[in-house]
């Protein structure tokens, strides 16, 4: 139990600095004494701080996992789940270090040296999902590719947070993801 508490401290606080000023800044000394633990107990849990990195990527993937689980299990679907699962993805990116990291670590990828996770996947398959859906409840038209439109919506999303994130610190991107899809559905809605 203490173990994976320590654990989950490492995480966040590694998750934190990294999505802060970035992976080649950051050093396991600091993270260490940030959770106020020795470097030899950082190491056990992760061997390198690659490791580390590429851990903080996995949670990500886990965290995108409870929003899909959370907002199927609302059973909304279609063109309501896509908004509900952005709105969602919205406010945890606006609030959430841990989750904000990852993305900055996959554009580092190059001076971690090792290969990442890829998170757009996950994304991918369930706007592909919720698009289908869309279609066969004729909330989408019928010409529409789900594939295509879940790349470009997905890559919509992504692109929103990153320029809210820098022009205001993400204080509009709830604002900014609505007006998103305001946009979208005009070109796919049935």
């Amino acid at each position: 139990m203490q173990r994976q508490r320590t654990r989950d401290a490492i995480l966040k606080a590694a998750a934190e600095e990294f999505e802060r000023r970035g992976y080649a800044a950051v050093s396991l000394s600091e993270i260490a004494a940030r959770v106020e633990v020795t470097k030899g107990s950082v190491y056990f849990h992760f061997p390198s701080k690659a490791d580390l990195a590429t851990a903080v990527v996995h949670t990500y993937s886990s965290a995108w996992q409870t929003i899909v689980d959370g907002v199927e299990g609302s059973r909304a679907e279609g063109l309501e789940a896509l908004r509900q699962l952005s709105a969602e993805a919205a406010r945890i990116y606006r609030d959430d270090a841990g989750v904000r990291a990852p993305l900055r670590l996959m554009r580092e990828s190059d001076v971690i040296g090792v290969d990442l996770p890829t998170p757009f996947l996950p994304w991918l398959d369930a706007v592909t999902r919720q698009l289908v859906v869309a279609q066969e409840r004729k909330e989408v038209r019928a010409d529409v590719d789900p594939q295509a439109v879940a790349w470009h919506i997905v890559s919509c999303f992504f692109g929103t947070q990153e320029i809210s994130h820098q022009l205001n610190g993400r204080k509009d991107l709830a604002d900014r993801v609505d007006a998103m899809w305001d946009l979208v559905l005009r070109g796919i809605a049935a």
